[in-house]
């Protein structure tokens, strides 16, 4: 009995049983189910290629009184989704009574399902001409366009229906089949060697490798889904620790929340959100942040295992889900989607990008695997009201530190803040000074995270009060220059906050957003005297030297650093020199002079926290004296 293996493109193997002998030198097939295409790879003795194409299905009585030879064809899937398609498939065959009719090389095949358990097909052939074999594979030339593979499950669009189509009869199928598992007798075949798969797959441990992009500092996974949020034009953002009961481990969790009420993501925007890196898109928003593609997943599963989607735009619904303990035994890593599209006052399944089954298979995983049961899920899509837009993400099975969570919510000294259990300082060139609140407090850090802070931004339901840097400066003085025929400017001073906490450097913005803090330059590096320089505080935006001509960023993908280039390398050189200059001339180190006068800034400023502009005010005016929501 001849065996031979297959791969299918969604990662699934067949293994033929007693296949005519000219058909085994089949190596790639294809399902084409009207507007669907679904290639199968796989090697036999002699490698030729082929393509098995379904064009049409005749009822099946047609040929029940014919004598055709046959085969079987058992499935060998690898995960349970593709024992559920394989169960679609199949299931529509034998419900509808119907065969599947392929002509190939000489070849008729009619592919049937007569086992009720749906364990395998037969497949009946008959001999149309003589097939033609070459000796030899042909080589596809260089020059020839690509073949058009799909993608792996977590780039494609997985809600979509596998097996959406018409019959011969014009009747529309979309309905999946419930049927039971595979027989272990059925699916234990011994396999052959066979040659390696041409196709690329993404394991899930991806995912944990995918988080060490953040590794260093849990706060740059945290900035990474702040800035999807202001660049869906936001105008608040709540960031908060709640409580949610799991079913699945039949206790309270922990979970972090970020949500916003942003324009929402549609389904394509979504599927582009959970793939894994894509084109920048043509006629992008100049000041857009997200540039690599991998933001959201590299965030949320630095900060736990897993992290569930709910976005809404004025005409849809999506929900996803990321989940490392979704894909904990499987091969392949799977994104379960499901999408609505609005009619009149209510949500229905989006039926044009997804079959009604693929939806309910993707819904019951989501609420398997997740604290998020219809009930929850109700309630938090609600939140968005018949009208409203926005992203929620929430993210649980969070990064642990010991044995307590990485993130620390409950400290009485700082309610209103998420802290960094470690309270660790980040190690920066020249640095003395211990006390970086920005390293280890979210409400520190969110404080001077953007240039011009646009949205309103709460902790633990506590709203952060934006600090502008530049505004906030005593002997305040401002650099222009041009480095390497792009145009910057500086602006240099000193901060009384930073000279109370000795510390100093220049907060260098890449499209308004905090890439580096607290950077020495010049002779301040590696001077022991902890005077010098001791609360002068540069700020510079330097989206136009740190884009290249093409738009294509320096920046490192985690946003917390520039490449080691020729451009970076000629700013910290400038930056440096001007350092010293303001240095030199602003200051007197023989200047012992007491009093806090010396350092109050040149003016004061605030933020509105309706129409968020900046107001000056009169230097001697005490902010902390107005009210919170001012």
């Amino acid at each position: 009995m001849l065996l031979t293996t297959f791969f299918f493109c969604t990662r699934r193997w067949f293994t033929f049983f007693s296949p005519p002998e000219n058909l085994s030198v089949l190596s790639l097939f294809e399902f084409s189910l009207c507007s669907s295409r679904f290639l199968f790879h796989g090697t036999l003795s002699s490698r030729q290629t082929s393509i098995w194409e379904v064009t049409i299905f005749h009822p099946i009585e047609k040929y029940k009184k014919f004598d055709f030879p046959q085969f079987q064809l058992f499935p060998k899937p690898e995960d349970h989704r593709q024992e559920t398609e394989w169960l679609r498939f199949t299931g529509f065959l034998q419900e509808r009574k119907k065969v599947a009719l392929v002509s190939l090389a000489g070849y008729e095949l009619y592919i049937q399902a007569p086992d009720a358990t749906f364990s395998h097909a037969v497949v009946m052939y008959r001999v149309m001409s003589p097939p033609f074999i070459p000796k030899s594979p042909k080589r596809i030339p260089e020059s020839a366009p690509n073949l058009n593979v799909p993608t792996p499950p977590a780039y494609e669009k997985i809600v979509t229906g596998i097996f959406e189509g018409t019959d011969d009869n014009g009747d529309y199928f979309r309905k999946g089949v419930t049927s039971p598992p595979l027989s272990s007798g059925e699916t234990n075949v011994p396999e052959v060697p066979c040659a390696k798969k041409n196709l690329s797959s993404t394991h899930p441990t991806y995912l944990k490798t995918l988080s060490q992009t953040h590794a260093g500092w849990i706060f740059g996974a945290i900035a990474e889904l702040v800035d999807n949020s202001r660049d869906a034009k936001s105008k608040r953002l709540d960031i908060n620790i709640e409580i949610f009961y799991s079913k699945k481990e039949g206790k309270n969790i922990r979970v972090l929340s970020i949500v916003d009420d942003g324009h929402g993501m549609s389904h394509d925007e979504i599927m582009t959100m959970v793939a894994f890196g894509h084109d920048l898109p043509e006629g992008q928003q100049p000041d857009r942040i997200g540039r690599f593609g991998i933001g959201f997943k590299s965030g949320s599963m630095r900060l736990g295992k897993d992290a569930i989607v709910l976005t809404q735009t004025t005409t849809s619904r999506s929900v996803a889900l990321l989940s490392q303990c979704f894909n904990e035994d499987k091969s392949n890593l799977e994104i379960p989607v499901v999408s609505y599209c609005k009619h009149d006052n209510y949500m229905e399944f989006d039926l044009s990008i997804q079959s009604e089954a693929s939806a309910e298979y993707n819904l019951k995983a989501i609420k398997d695997f997740s604290p998020f049961n219809e009930y929850v899920l109700g309630e938090k899509l609600g939140l968005f009201g018949q009208a409203g837009t926005g992203t929620q993400i929430y993210i649980w099975n969070l990064d642990m530190w010991g044995q307590n969570y990485s993130l620390e919510w409950n400290n009485k000294e700082h309610e209103g803040d998420i802290l960094i259990r470690s309270k660790r300082v980040r190690t920066r060139l020249g640095q003395i000074c211990q006390q970086v609140p920005l390293d280890y407090s979210l409400r520190s850090y969110m404080e001077v995270i953007f240039l011009n802070p646009r949205m309103r931004i709460y902790i633990q339901g506590s709203l952060v009060k934006t600090r502008p840097l530049e505004k906030s400066f005593n002997k305040t003085a401002v650099f222009h220059d041009m480095i390497m025929g792009k145009p910057l400017k500086l602006t240099l001073g000193r901060s009384k906050i930073e000279w109370e906490r000795f510390n100093s450097g220049i907060f260098l913005y890449w499209h308004g957003r905090l890439i580096e803090a607290y950077k020495r330059v010049g002779s301040h590096i590696n001077n022991s005297n902890v005077e010098t320089g001791r609360g002068v505080v540069g700020v510079i935006d330097v989206t136009n030297l740190m884009d290249d001509d093409d738009g294509n960023p320096w920046v490192l993908n985690n946003k917390q650093g520039f490449q080691d280039c020729e451009a970076y390398a000629e700013l910290e050189e400038w930056l440096g020199k001007m350092y010293d200059i303001y240095w030199d001339t602003k200051f007197d180190t023989l200047d012992v002079k007491e009093g806090s006068d010396r350092y109050k800034p040149d003016d004061q400023w605030v933020q509105c926290n309706k129409c968020r502009k900046w107001r000056v005010l009169d230097p001697d005016f005490d902010t902390d004296t107005l009210p919170v929501d001012w």
